[in-house]
């Protein structure tokens, strides 16, 4: 029986909040809950005024600023801007007075400035309210005065050691020099003047005494006349101008009230530590609206005030154990750095096996100092501060051995996000007697712990993942203590799949969808940040991104990847931000493999580094009618030595002779109910096959005497077979009944070549079963033709005088190829001589032409030019090449002709140059006639 209980509340905080529901020490599953408060109307009764400084005195010509701060009738803060009155109303003649500036505007969501200017002095009331339901703010009406007043906040001097840091317990003073704008005097009252000390840590605060300074003597107004006293005041500075009189009225009690430009402030700070000192006149803040700001010392340390703050009276033995001293001076401020004066002292008498580190300064008023102790026993101690002993003094501690005493280790355990888990904290502590209880422990941050025994369960706030702690105090059978710590680890949960379609569709060998991707797939994850990734294959097909998004896409979470996976690249790996990961989701596409049709899935694995989440979509791949067929080839050479000669010998023949269609791949039935149209067709001569008796009412034949398909009429079964001899074959059966028929076909026909046409028609089939009865397409058929090419034989005499010719072509073939070689070698030999003779002989006439230049000059008056020809061999005809040198006398107006012949060599003349050794000098002379 199902228990349902309700329970009400009222939530009078707004803001987003947490709703913990616990029975006993159990809580319940699913919480926390989390909720929101939305906060309620206006209650302007519940409004509040506040004030950048608290001060009910105002300068004339100040521009009052209040901050109105609109609230519910629970206190919280409310959004939205409403409408207040305001109504300043002069005390003494109850009269309102008119504000002709007043403006409200909204500085903040929920928090309106009211300003308006003082143009009046005197006592007033000011009342913000909501006339229309006749109801105030809350503090109000607020009661101030307005002052004739001019000082100035950066022409004001505010100076003197008071201001400077000082010791806890001095007296400290400074004084106030009142100026306007013009460095002229100011003169106000002295309740007019408002000094705050404020200390910065706590806002602890000292009231100060304010004085007037009246002709360089402090007075105390209060006091009458008569208080007047001197006291040793800074004089004004040179630039302020002198105090020429002070203005002494009656007020309306009948006491006399004075009128100052300088003022003198005296106060006695005790606790150390940071202030701020704010000085005002009126809501003027003067040194150009800054604070000052001091540091207040600790005095000297005051050792009947200092303790011995933390002490064990039970320590093991061997162990270091810790001793803590508060030193604080007359006010209970602590003093820092006094490390070095302070002194461990032992009273006992074996002394031998104790020792001890120097005292440490925690910074804080507190020092703290190690020691061991190495036998069991009591021992008495003291610490003294130069000399001088803290109480309690002497205490005792006694040393115990170590497994006295309990020992506590810290506590690593991990959850799931929004999930709980109970633990044993005491299952891996020590403690004396195997009894120990937990007597204390802290609550978690961000999670509920409730107790049940010495068990803990621990159970994370909603959607919180991170790190959580928690510290326990355990006491065993003497009343030891040991504490330690459980470390939480709240993991975040792999992403989790929160949307994804139930079945998605696909058209065979076609993207799907065609436009986009699917949009059925989210992710939740509770780290935005994370970088997570998403896994997507397909059994039977390949999942993609769709390109059109892709290319639009702004990189505006971080990275973001988008890769294959292994060598097939079937596997599609998406790394990034859950954001990014969701927004690819949407342009997921699947295309199935080739011709595959039916049912397939989409397995999505999610994950992070503390695992993953996998989903598998299904996809129905819709059937799409594939065209059949045909493998053959263009041609077949068949025996010519035999009547009837198959056209395939699968034991020979190493081509493909074969029909098909690729949507049997799909069929989900026996392959015999895939039905199809098979014929095979000759021009000349006839068909030969054998037919399983099956497929005897669908055959019909086609022979030369018709052109029409004609059913068998005759025929005769052996073994459940019957041969067909036509010039056609055409039958309804399945696809590996059309291929057996294929192999076993042979072609009778001896006169010529025949070509033989093979058609085959899928009569419409999807490839699918009974489910798709209502899915018939159009017929789709297809047509080969190959020739059958008789192979006729070669006598003996033609193959013996065939084989010889091709012996004899290639001999001729090969002695022309090396004559060639021969002969190209011998050239380049030639040629590589002919070129190295060519150069020295060059070499050797250069040096010739030299000589007969110098012999040309010595020699101008003769009448005989002289050839000399130097020839490699005695005849000079005999094809190798000749140089020839000549040399000419010229006279002005007289050119030289000549006759060449030959003379021996001693005929030539003395200015010949001398032959090298194996050449034969020629010298041709000519005779000389003058021509005028």
């Amino acid at each position: 029986m199902n228990l349902v209980r309700s329970s009400e509340f009222i939530a009078t905080k707004s803001g987003n909040l947490m709703l913990h529901v616990e029975g006993g020490n159990q809580t319940l599953n699913g919480c926390p809950l989390l909720y929101k408060v939305n906060p309620g109307p206006v209650d302007v009764s519940n409004c509040e005024a506040t004030w950048k400084f608290e001060t009910n005195v105002w300068q004339i010509f100040s521009k009052m600023e209040t901050c109105i701060h609109q609230k519910d009738k629970y206190g919280n803060p409310v959004l939205g801007f409403y409408e207040f009155d305001t109504n300043v109303v002069e005390k003494e003649m109850n009269l309102s007075v008119p504000l002709a500036d007043m403006s409200f505007t909204e500085v903040m969501p929920g928090i309106q400035l009211c300003s308006f200017s003082l143009l009046e002095p005197g006592n007033f009331l000011l009342t913000i309210s909501d006339t229309k339901h006749n109801r105030s703010i809350s503090n109000m009406p607020f009661s101030f005065n307005v002052f004739i007043g001019y000082a100035d906040g950066s022409s004001s001097i505010v100076n003197e050691s008071g201001l400077n840091d000082s010791t806890a317990g001095e007296i400290a003073q400074f004084s106030i020099y009142l100026n306007d704008i013009f460095q002229y005097p100011s003169f106000v009252g002295v309740e007019s003047i408002r000094v705050q000390i404020i200390r910065e840590t706590d806002s602890y605060s000292v009231k100060p005494s304010i004085n007037p300074i009246v002709n360089g003597n402090v007075s105390n107004p209060r006091a009458g006349n008569k208080s007047i006293h001197q006291a040793e005041i800074a004089p004004a500075p040179s630039e302020i101008a002198p105090v020429s009189s002070v203005d002494l009225g009656k007020n309306s009690t009948g006491n006399s009230k004075v009128m100052a430009s300088a003022f003198n402030v005296i106060y006695t700070p005790e606790k150390s530590g940071i202030y701020e000192i704010y000085v005002f006149c009126g809501n003027v803040l003067l040194n150009g609206g800054h604070s000052f700001r001091k540091e207040v010392r600790a005095g000297e340390v005051n050792v009947s005030l200092s303790t011995i703050q933390k002490f064990s009276l039970r320590a093991p033995k061997m162990i270091e154990n810790e001793m803590a001293v508060q030193l604080v001076d007359s006010f209970f401020n602590p003093v820092l750095s006094q490390q070095s004066r302070l002194t461990l002292e032992i009273a006992s008498v074996n002394k031998s096996g104790f020792s001890s580190g120097m005292f440490v300064d925690n910074d804080n008023g507190t020092y703290c100092i190690r020691y061991v102790v190495k036998d069991v026993g009591t021992y008495e101690m003291c610490v003294s501060f130069d000399g001088k002993r803290l109480s309690p003094c002497p205490f005792g501690v006694n040393v115990y051995g170590v497994e006295y005493f309990p020992k506590a280790n810290d506590d690593n355990i991990s959850v799931w996000e929004d999930e709980s888990i109970a633990f044993d904290v005491l299952a891996n502590d020590y403690f004396a007697g195997n009894n120990a209880s937990i007597v204390e422990f802290s609550k978690p941050d961000r999670g509920s712990l409730l107790q049940n025994g010495n068990l803990f369960r621990y159970t994370p706030y909603k959607d919180y993942y991170g790190n959580d702690s928690s510290t326990y105090t355990l006491s065993d059978v003497n009343g030891n203590l040991a504490s330690a710590s459980v470390i939480i680890s709240v993991l975040n949960i792999p992403p989790q799949f929160i949307s994804f379609p139930i079945k998605l569709q696909a058209t065979e060998d076609v993207i799907g969808p065609r436009y986009g991707g699917f949009s059925a797939i989210v992710i939740k994850h509770s780290d935005p940040t994370e970088k997570i990734c998403v896994t997507l294959s397909a059994r039977s097909g390949t999942v993609f991104l769709s390109p059109v998004l892709m290319q639009f896409w702004q990189p505006i979470w971080g990275e973001f990847s988008a890769k294959k996976g292994d060598d097939a690249a079937k596997d599609l790996i998406l790394e990034g931000g859950v954001e990014a990961i969701n927004l690819a989701l949407q342009s997921i596409q699947y295309l199935g493999s080739q011709n595959f049709y039916g049912d397939d899935a989409i397995h999505v694995s999610a994950s992070n580094k503390n695992g993953k989440n996998d989903l598998d979509v299904p996809v129905s791949v819709e059937p799409v009618n594939d065209p059949p067929v045909i493998k053959i080839p263009k041609f077949i050479i068949l025996k010519s030595n035999e009547d009837e000669s198959l056209i395939f010998d699968k034991a020979i023949d190493k081509f493909e002779f074969s029909v098909g269609d690729p949507d049997l791949l799909g069929y989900p039935g026996n392959e015999s109910g895939f039905i199809v149209t098979f014929s095979v067709e000759v021009d000349k001569g006839f068909l030969v096959t054998s037919l399983a008796a099956e497929l005897l009412k669908t055959t019909e034949l086609k022979v030369m005497s018709s052109y029409q398909w004609q059913p068998i009429q005759t025929y005769v079964s052996i073994s459940r077979h019957f041969m067909v001899r036509a010039n056609g074959v055409r039958f309804r059966g399945a696809l590996n009944e059309c291929n057996s028929v294929m192999q076993q076909l042979s072609y009778d026909g001896r006169e010529s070549d025949a070509i033989l046409t093979v058609k085959l028609n899928d009569m419409g089939h999807y490839g699918c079963s009974s489910d798709c009865t209502d899915k018939i397409a159009v017929p789709l058929y297809a047509e080969a033709t190959v020739q059958l090419i008789r192979r006729r034989s070669m006598s003996s005499l033609l193959a013996h005088t065939l084989g010889s010719a091709i012996l004899v072509e290639f001999l001729m073939v090969f002695s022309l190829g090396g004559i060639l070689l021969f002969f190209t070698c011998k050239c380049a030999m030639h040629l590589a001589n002919e070129r190295r003779r060519i150069s020295v002989k060059n070499s050797q006439l250069s040096s010739v032409q030299n000589s007969q230049k110098k012999s040309q000059n010595t020699d101008f008056s003769e009448d005989t030019t002289n050839f000399t020809c130097c020839c490699s061999s005695p005849f000079l005809l005999s094809g190798q090449t000749s140089n020839f040198r000549q040399r000419s006398n010229r006279r002005l107006g007289v050119e030289e002709t000549g006759k060449n012949i030959c003379s021996p060599p001693g005929s030539s003349s003395s200015h010949h140059l001398q032959t090298p050794p194996g050449l034969t000098p020629l010298v041709i002379e000519k005779d000389q006639k003058e021509t005028y």
